[in-house]
């Protein structure tokens, strides 16, 4: 016995040896697969395009003074929370309230007929996202009495300011006027990054609504807080490092951010005054439903009768969606047997199959369900309102004629023409609906098709009054 095995000792080995590289393979097909979709998963989070769409936003109306440490460290605590620990990157923009311009600065042909100013405010507005064009940017130690600040420039354009330029802001809610240096002009880097949320102008520089808003002037981050101007809104915004995202962990993510959008208001540090928005769970929602795939179903609303193929082709897209028709017939002791109707002319190009299924090539693996050859039977001319048979019997029994119209994509539809007596005389039989047989060699989805619908005479034809067999 024990010579006998060491005799197949090689055999053994070889089938450990396949049993081992086996489960090597699958593990490294299992692991790929993962890897392709976590890759997939972040590639679409770090788009560039739908950054917006995987911020958190947070506005504050108001903070009382000294709270806006308190209110940073909350909303950064809040933030890491709503994206379940990853590294995240905040960026704040704090502002003033209202300040109105001098009047000399609205252009002439508005100056006559409006009682109110044009508004602008000052921000401390994050140096990363803004290009200077012209001068320098503003100070935290000016050298005079007046604020530094920097101007958009198309905002300077409209007022016909330029670096070096002083004027003295108005203050409309309570406090004192503003002197301002003009010193240098700024563009966004990119109008569209997320960041310009935080901005009520959006980064364009000029809005007009009930009145015309320049700005924001772009100042020293002391300047709004520091109690030279008067206090307005200060807004975050949080943004995720998805670079170590799995997709294991949408679930958990899309949980997460719900969560922290509904408790931020509610933060002890913002006073009752804050708002929070994210759209991430949605993006999440779109990118899972973009990496699965959406299955499309196209269901009949009633149409039985000939025609049914040419409304299920008419249908948008539906040869790329879904080209086929799956029904249920009913078989004897209660069986059912489903059957799917394949488009024989489209499918074979789309159709997911393993080669090593089939011994011929995939894509002519459906070519024997092709019709072959002439289809039997008369060719109905395209928009035909009647079909009629002439036809005699001679027999004991008078009989059911039946008649088989097959539209131009292949789907056959049987027609009862009528009554035959057997008296040996002619009889003209049939007369079938305008809609029946013309839906069934034209229509939106038989384009290129007309004419091709066909109608064969029911050899089988049934005596009245006798059971089908």
């Amino acid at each position: 016995m024990l010579a006998r095995a060491r005799a197949h000792r090689p055999l053994l080995a070889a089938a450990r040896l396949t049993i081992l590289l086996t489960t090597a393979v699958l593990a490294a097909l299992a692991a790929y697969s993962t890897t392709i979709g976590d890759a997939s998963l972040r590639h679409a989070l770090a788009n560039p395009r739908d950054a917006a769409g995987t911020t958190l936003l947070v506005k504050a109306e108001s903070l009382p003074e000294g709270g806006r440490t308190a209110a940073d460290a909350a909303v950064r605590r809040a933030a890491e929370q709503a994206y379940d620990g990853l590294p995240v990157t905040l960026r704040t923009l704090a502002r003033s309230g209202p300040y109105g311009l001098p009047p000399s600065l609205r252009p002439a042909d508005r100056r006559a007929g409006s009682e109110e100013p044009d508004l602008t405010h000052f921000a401390a507005l994050d140096r990363t996202q803004v290009r200077l064009t012209e001068g320098r940017m503003p100070s935290a130690r000016p050298a005079g009495p007046e604020i530094e600040v920097a101007l958009p420039v198309v905002a300077a354009r409209e007022l016909g300011l330029r670096p070096g330029a002083r004027i003295t802001l108005d203050n409309r809610l309570r406090g004192p006027a503003a002197r301002v240096l003009v010193t240098g002009l700024y563009r966004p880097a990119d109008t569209s990054a997320p960041y310009w949320q935080l901005d009520e102008l959006a980064g364009r520089g000029i809005v007009t609504v009930h009145f015309t808003t320049y700005g924001p002037l772009l100042a020293d981050p002391a300047v709004p807080t520091g109690g030279r101007v008067s206090a307005g809104p200060v807004g975050w915004l949080a943004s995720a490092d998805f670079s170590g995202t799995t997709a294991g962990r949408i679930d958990a993510l899309r949980t997460a951010m719900k969560e922290g959008v509904a408790a931020l208001p509610h933060a002890p540090a913002l006073h009752g005054s804050a708002t929070a928005a994210g759209d991430l769970p949605a993006t999440l929602d779109r990118v899972e439903r973009a990496r699965a795939g959406t299955q499309v179903r196209v269901l009949s609303n009633g149409t039985e009768g000939p025609g049914r193929g040419a409304a299920y082709a008419a249908v948008p897209g539906v040869r790329s969606a879904s080209p086929a028709l799956r029904s249920t017939v009913s078989l004897s002791g209660g069986r059912q047997a489903t059957v799917l109707a394949l488009d024989t002319a489209g499918t074979a190009g789309t159709l997911l199959m393993r080669p090593g299924l089939a011994d011929v090539p995939v894509r002519t693996v459906l070519s024997g369900l092709a019709p072959k050859g002439a289809t039997a039977g008369v060719r109905v001319p395209a928009g035909t309102a009647r079909l009629a048979l002439t036809a005699s019997l001679r027999g004991a029994d008078a009989a059911a004629v039946t008649a088989t119209v097959e539209d131009a994509h292949g789907t056959p539809y049987p027609l009862t023409l009528g009554e035959l007596p057997p008296d040996g005389r002619p009889h003209d039989l049939g007369v079938v609906p305008r809609e029946a047989v013309a839906g069934a060699g034209r229509g939106p989805g038989a384009a290129g098709h007309a004419g091709s619908a066909r109608a064969v005479l029911d050899a089988g034809s049934r005596p009245l009054g006798r059971p089908r067999p």
